[in-house]
């Protein structure tokens, strides 16, 4: 149930974490390049734009809710445990939106006089950030689960795994 749910609830606290995560990030570039959260989008501007770019948040935020629902659906995991998985991805999802996203503001501030040189930035930025949460999803399996698979298990650790609430 909660696995359905998370998408659904992410809306609802979506444009606060947009606020905190760009406030850093724009604190991350600093020059001329701006950053500003506008409820689902981040606009960056730069004095040598005619107009802001505006990037759509929920374009990131696929990758938090991926990993959300990846911790989630896994089975075996204990209560505690699966917390602090989804802590950790959640801390270092954050760390990446404020780079990612810094890093992007630059990389246009300093395309903005150069012509041309926007549309392969973005589709850099594109390329990376859609493979970024795989690449994590997909590592997180492979860490979490090839040393599980590899030993049997205990009777108690299955009892055990079977009382625990999912």
């Amino acid at each position: 149930m909660l696995l359905l749910l998370a998408p659904m609830l992410w809306l609802t606290v979506a444009a606060r974490y947009n606020k905190a995560f760009v406030a850093v990030a724009d604190a991350v570039v600093q020059g001329q390049t701006a950053l500003k959260a506008l409820g689902s989008h981040i606009s960056i501007t730069h004095p040598r734009m005619a107009e802001p770019v505006s990037l759509d948040s929920f374009t990131l935020h696929f990758g938090l809710i991926l990993l959300t629902v990846l911790v989630l659906a896994a089975v075996g995991i204990p209560t505690l445990q699966r917390v602090a998985w989804l802590a950790g991805m959640w801390a270092g999802m954050f760390v990446l939106h404020v780079l990612g996203v810094a890093a992007l503001a630059m990389a246009i501030g300093w395309s903005a006089g150069s012509g041309g040189a926007g549309d392969l930035i973005f589709r850099l930025f594109a390329v990376f950030w859609g493979l970024v949460p795989a690449v994590i999803g997909g590592l997180w399996a492979f860490l979490y689960w090839i040393p599980r698979a590899s030993r049997p298990a205990s009777t108690a650790e299955m009892k055990a795994a079977k009382a625990e609430p999912t």
